[in-house]
């Protein structure tokens, strides 16, 4: 049906340039008050329209360009798009704008090593057109055209762009913070990947713990932080990266206070009265984050009646005149 319109359509359009056309190059010549039409200007005319519609069936023939995604490393196919009816006498794909072939198949012979750095890697099914393209790498990146003819000389083109996508790679986890102190341990976790454009997330097997998540401005890092009870000194935490439909995980089980202490020699005497550096460093800032996330939440939700108690002050102390 599409196909359909699309005939109609250009017959329209080569009507009226048709017509155009006559019009443009018509000689009029004055002939005891008759007027004729030069049969040089009928002849430009039509071989006019003669290369118009050679173009516009020349690019009829090339269906729209298709995408096909590919992991690096992997085999991916680029289908011909021929009728499953057809008996193909010839196929030929070509890359680059000069029509390079690098896969052909002509009176019965298949030629899958026409070039170098395809040699080794193509695979050519001769019935349905298709294409392989096995151990993939980056510079098989690019457009790819295919043209077919049947037995009954009908032909077919087909444009597939090649895209090659690299695999995730696991995410990082590293432990910042792990300090032993009283009841339990608190616990500071940052999640990072080398991947552009993935979503960092955390899970955990304990549904219980009480635990905050932070993502970097810049998306490429993910924190957690938390304090794990006695009975809780065993749970595990899973980073996850994530892109489109594609995703890969890290696991960490944490043991806080489980390594070994420095020799009497080498190991600081710390001030009884005082926690390690390292722990007095990670309750400072924990204890900072609860403050200001606390004042937020105050302002969030009585901001109404600080604005008005902060309206009554003023009142107070700059009374009007």
């Amino acid at each position: 049906m599409l196909v359909l319109v699309f005939l109609v359509q250009i017959w329209v359009f080569l009507h009226h340039m048709r017509y155009w056309l006559f019009k443009q190059h018509v000689v009029v010549t004055r002939n005891k008050g008759k007027s004729k039409v030069s049969p040089l200007c009928l002849c430009v005319g039509t071989m006019k329209l003669r290369i118009l519609l050679t173009v516009i069936l020349q690019v009829a023939v090339i269906e729209s360009l298709r995408e096909v995604s590919g992991y690096l490393g992997d085999t991916v196919t680029l289908s011909s798009g021929a009728d499953p009816s057809w008996t193909l006498s010839s196929i030929e794909w070509s890359i680059f704008p000069n029509n390079t072939w690098i896969a052909t198949y002509r009176n019965g012979n298949k030629n899958i090593e026409r070039v170098d750095r395809y040699k080794g890697r193509l695979s050519l099914n001769t019935s349905s057109g298709d294409l392989m393209i096995h151990n993939l790498n980056k510079e098989d990146a690019m457009e790819y055209t295919v043209d077919l003819i049947n037995t009954q000389r009908q032909n077919k083109g087909t444009k597939t762009k090649l895209i090659v996508i690299q695999r995730l790679v696991k995410p990082i986890i590293e432990t910042v913070t792990c300090a032993s102190v009283k009841g339990g341990s608190w616990l500071w976790l940052r999640c990072s990947s080398k991947d552009t454009g993935v979503n960092l997330s955390w899970q955990h097997t304990f549904p219980s713990v009480t635990l905050f998540n932070m993502t970097s401005p810049d998306g490429n890092s993910a924190d957690l932080l938390g304090f794990l009870n006695t009975t809780q000194n065993r749970v595990s935490f899973t980073c996850t990266s994530s892109r489109n439909m594609e995703d890969e995980s890290s696991v960490v089980t944490p043991k806080c206070g489980d390594d070994k202490p420095l020799s009497p020699s080498l190991s600081p005497s710390p001030s009884p009265s005082l926690p390690p550096p390292r722990e007095r460093n990670f309750l400072v800032f924990f204890a900072g984050f609860l403050v200001g996330a606390l004042l937020v939440v105050i302002i969030f939700f009585f901001k109404e009646q600080i604005k008005a108690a902060w309206g009554h002050l003023q009142g107070k102390l700059f009374p009007s005149k």
